[in-house]
């Protein structure tokens, strides 16, 4: 048995896990199993801010549904995670933040108490106690994000990290078993089967859920053994895009044939999806539904709202069983799903929906995404941040070639919508991430476009750039106050782009919107859009 350091074990230890990329700003707490790490082949990629650096780990994890491990020092840093950290724990993102106690000194200036962070971010926290603890510790680690879907941080105390201690792999990672999905029982499945039995106009609806158990194709395969029509929650955006039938995403982002649709269902078969309030466009999409719902938690199954049938099981499997028991009844298939849905969608016209407030020299971000939308590969994943703007690529900007849709609004942050971007492009390098942020959210994490043009990422930042923060000018307003207060006097971002070292287009005109997309299809990425939009023109999520 070898003898190795503390901080030797846990880099072997994240490479034995199968962590072959972490995210992390180097200190005095884990520049030493970092350099070892780095040493031994894994990748690290260093982020210009700790808080960045969560975010780039919270978005490589949604992207690929796997554990994402992010690493920085004691004290200042752990504080400066704490935003973006409470949003990973609140998006229930597989994420562990490794950092570690200070050093054994009296008043020691970066103490802090790493336990009561954690706490305070909604996270598990787990010390390694004693030397020899540390590798099952860190496997354990692990596998309590995976198994639990809850971030944690790992305190690594800085005075082990020199002791020596005998190295072996873990047990926990050379014996684990594969965790298999539950499975529906039969009287769930018989009751949710009596319910679509009696349905007339039943929709399928799937969630986030839905898409990590990858049931596309069965959800599909229901969908035309009942007739149904088929739509989305907001985190599931365009996962059904292509199948006839399908009405976008439910909730108060859905579009007008969307919305009739839903309203006009007497039955919402919901696979993976909590059927929030935003989802339910606060109780008006579930009003006078049957409603039968699917998830691998039992606590999701009406949190929000009553449901008639609730089934503990995973979405494909279960799918798959609601098919078989419908076919054995003979249930025929309803024609909600209809020929006259099917053309009015096909005829949909998205610019239709709002008058376009483009003047000379700015655009209107809805205009701008369906621009976007039209002219950028179709093999994208997006990301937004939080801001006034989200109504704009929530509704006019797609998801294409099996790429994901990420939102970072769930601890209601702005800011963190650019480095988690990166974070998913650092995922898949194999297809195109879209950012879409507002510039006041752009400003606070600019610098890490650098760590984009460093590590060249097929990546491209919309900065909607109303020269304000949106939300507040638009209360300031409504409230009778001076909406100037909001405006922002910041650097010229396109400017601050180019010196970052990423391809950079100033869009003021639709022509110059198609400009920035040929350089993205030429392949000079990073490409950053800076779309200069109207302060006084609110895109909104239900307003057209």
């Amino acid at each position: 048995m070898e003898t190795i350091t503390v901080h030797e074990a846990v880099a072997r230890t994240l490479l034995a896990a199968g962590q072959n990329t972490i995210f992390g700003l180097l200190g005095d707490g884990n520049m030493q199993y970092c350099a070892n790490y780095m040493d031994l082949g894994g990748r690290f990629i260093g982020a210009v801010h700790e808080g960045n650096a969560v975010s780039m780990a919270d978005g490589y994890a949604r992207e690929t549904d796997r554990v994402a491990v992010v690493s920085v020092t004691h004290g200042p840093a752990v504080t400066n995670t704490l935003t973006a950290f409470t949003e990973a724990v609140r998006a229930g993102s597989p994420v562990l933040l490794l950092s570690g106690e200070t050093p054994e000194k009296r008043d020691f200036v970066q103490h802090i108490d790493l336990r009561a962070a954690a706490s305070l971010a909604g996270a598990s926290y787990r010390q390694v106690l004693r030397p020899e603890h540390v590798i099952d510790d860190v496997a354990k680690a692990l596998i309590t994000v995976e198994t639990a879907g809850r971030p944690m941080l790992l305190d690594i105390p800085y005075a082990l990290l020199n002791v020596e201690i005998d190295y072996e792999i873990s047990r926990f990672i050379t014996s684990r078993a594969v965790p298999s999905g539950p499975a529906a029982d039969e009287d769930s499945l018989d009751r949710a089967v009596g319910i679509l039995a009696a349905a007339q106009r039943p929709l399928v609806l799937a969630g986030a859920g839905a898409v990590r158990s990858g049931a596309r194709d069965e959800l599909a395969a229901l969908a035309v053994q009942l007739g149904a029509p088929l739509a989305t929650t907001l985190l599931a955006k365009d996962y059904f895009a292509g199948v006839p039938g399908h009405v976008g995403v439910c909730g108060t982002v859905s579009h007008d044939v969307g919305i009739e649709t839903i309203s006009s269902a007497d039955c919402l078969v919901v696979f993976g999806a909590s059927l929030n309030q935003y989802t339910a466009a606060h109780g008006d999409l579930v009003r006078d539904k049957a409603i039968v719902q699917c998830d691998v938690d039992p606590a999701a199954l009406g949190r929000h709202f009553p449901v008639d049938a609730g089934i503990v099981g995973d979405a494909q499997g279960t799918a798959a069983a609601i098919r078989s028991m419908l076919a054995e009844a003979e249930i025929a298939p309803r024609g909600f799903n209809s020929e006259k849905l099917r053309r009015r969608l096909e005829e949909r016209d998205p610019r239709s929906e709002f008058t376009d407030a483009g003047t000379q020299g700015v655009l209107d971000m809805r205009t701008a995404m369906i621009e976007l939308d039209e002219a950028l590969p179709s093999d994208r994943s997006v990301v937004t941040d939080t801001g006034r703007f989200m109504g704009a690529p929530w509704k006019y900007l797609h998801t294409g070639g099996g790429g994901r849709f990420h939102h970072t609004v769930n601890f209601g942050s702005i800011g963190l919508g650019l480095a988690t971007a990166l974070g998913a492009a650092f995922a898949d390098r194999s297809g195109l991430t879209v950012a879409v942020a507002g510039d006041g959210g752009v400003a606070m994490s600019y610098m890490e476009l650098a760590t984009a043009a460093r590590e060249r990422l097929p990546l491209v930042v919309v900065i909607l750039d109303d020269g304000c923060y949106g939300a507040e000018y638009t209360k300031l307003a409504e409230s009778g106050l001076d909406p100037q207060y909001s405006l922002l006097d910041s650097p010229d971002l396109y400017d601050v782009a180019r010196s970052l070292g990423c391809t950079a287009v100033r869009a003021t005109s639709v022509a110059e919107l198609r400009e920035a997309a040929a350089l993205v299809a030429q392949g000079q990425l990073p490409v950053v859009i800076d779309v200069r939009a109207d302060p006084r023109v609110d895109p909104g999520v239900l307003n057209g």
